[in-house]
């Protein structure tokens, strides 16, 4: 978990985890969830859950539970950078 809030730190203070959870949500700069979702996956190699599709458009969702602490690690370097572009007011087009 330690990690994943790491790698949203790019996005500011919208982000969310309850204690006993798998997952954590975080407000996106852009209203576009979807096409953020498809552009972290085909641009970064990060799968995540976009947040309208649990009711929270303008958030994504990620879930670590289940995941190597290797592979976590390596998928949440790679958000954080994602993340990072997004902050910056990169991302899809």
């Amino acid at each position: 978990k330690k990690h994943v809030l790491k790698a949203l730190q790019p996005l500011g203070g919208g982000v969310g985890a309850s204690d006993g959870a798998i997952y954590v949500v975080a407000k996106l700069p852009r209203a576009d969830d979807e096409a953020v979702v498809e552009w972290l996956a085909r641009e970064h190699g990060v799968a995540v859950i976009p947040g309208s599709a649990c009711g929270m458009p303008g958030f994504i969702r990620v879930c670590y539970g289940n995941l190597a602490a290797e592979a976590c690690e390596a998928a949440c370097a790679r958000l954080e950078e994602a993340c990072a572009e997004l902050a910056g007011g990169g991302g899809p087009s």
